[in-house]
């Protein structure tokens, strides 16, 4: 997120902002209407099997049932929502909470549905909390030893809070079979969309990791082949050229700089290691060019004809 905007830019503003405007539509709608809205838009299982109101399981985190409701979902979308989009950007950050939220709705209306069933598949669920599960634990697991008032007064690490509120809402879950007023589900459920998000993600990095590796390896391996080829393209021929000489036209053919020039040259090479087998050698095999000791061979078949 771009430091010289708004915070008002920011996607987490704009979310409370939505959220807010629809629970005052609704307040303003009255009962009936309001009503209407949480049939069509919360989320009731029973509605989107028998008669296909899939939307429902993305709609229903922008209704919430009472101002204290909103409140709290808000707020936690503030404090955590916040330092979570400045570190990953305002595009990740939507693309997470949405996740989360929808995938909190997945877990409501499949668990709501099918294990819990009868009249809990007939009752709405409306409200950001999946979405705002979802945050908690980002927020845990990007910032692990920051410092959070758990009720306001007792101060937690973000990592154990996380901990803790998923198995309280796994026991709360379990204990009321789906009869509580509070979505312990959708909490789940949040949680666990986005434990995926990161297991995903954290898969995708190392997999571009690996391949940032094998690219940094084949890079160096280019490196050092241009390299080599750049040596064998520089390297001083005069050496080959008059042992060729030599062999073309004798001893006798040589001057005398090029005389003096085969005296240093052996002096140089005179206590040279790893030379390959003398039958192995040919000065204009390209496998002998590239090779470091190149110049003290020829000095070996030099000598041959020097003495």
């Amino acid at each position: 997120m771009n430091g010289n905007r708004s915070n008002f830019d920011s996607w987490v503003m704009r979310l409370i902002m939505i959220n807010t405007g629809i629970f005052f539509l609704q307040s303003f709608l009255g009962p009936n209407e309001g009503g209407a809205m949480v049939y069509y838009l919360g989320l009731v299982p029973s509605l989107v099997v028998e008669k296909g109101y899939v939307w429902q399981i993305f709609t229903y985190m922008f209704l919430h049932g009472g101002f204290f409701h909103l409140f709290l979902n808000m707020y936690a979308l503030l404090i955590f929502g916040i330092p979570i989009e400045q570190n990953w950007g305002s595009k990740k950050f939507l693309g997470y909470f949405l996740f989360t939220g929808l995938g909190a709705g997945i877990t409501i209306f499949l668990i709501n549905y099918f294990l819990f069933g009868g009249m809990i598949a007939g009752i709405p669920t409306i409200g950001a909390s999946g979405a705002v599960f979802g945050l908690l634990l980002a927020f845990g697991m990007l910032y692990p030893d920051a410092q959070i008032l758990l009720f306001f007064i007792l101060p937690i690490k973000a990592k154990y809070l996380v901990v803790l509120y998923g198995l309280f809402e796994f026991y709360s879950m379990v204990s009321s079979s789906g009869g509580s007023e509070i979505s312990h589900v959708g909490h789940l459920g949040g949680l666990v969309f986005g434990l995926i998000y990161f297991l995903v993600r954290g898969r995708e990095r190392h997999t571009l990791r690996g391949k940032s590796f094998r690219t940094k390896i084949m890079r160096e391996i280019r490196k050092r082949d241009t390299a080599i080829q750049a040596r064998v393209e520089n390297r001083d021929n005069s050496l080959a050229d008059i042992l060729k000489k030599i062999k073309e036209r004798g001893i006798e053919s040589l001057s005398d700089d090029e005389f003096q020039q085969i005296r240093y040259i052996m002096i140089m090479n005179d206590n040279a290691e790893n030379l390959c087998v003398e039958t192995d050698f040919n000065v204009d095999d390209p496998y002998c060019q590239k090779c470091d000791n190149i110049n003290a061979c020829i000095v070996r078949e030099l000598k041959k004809y020097i003495h």
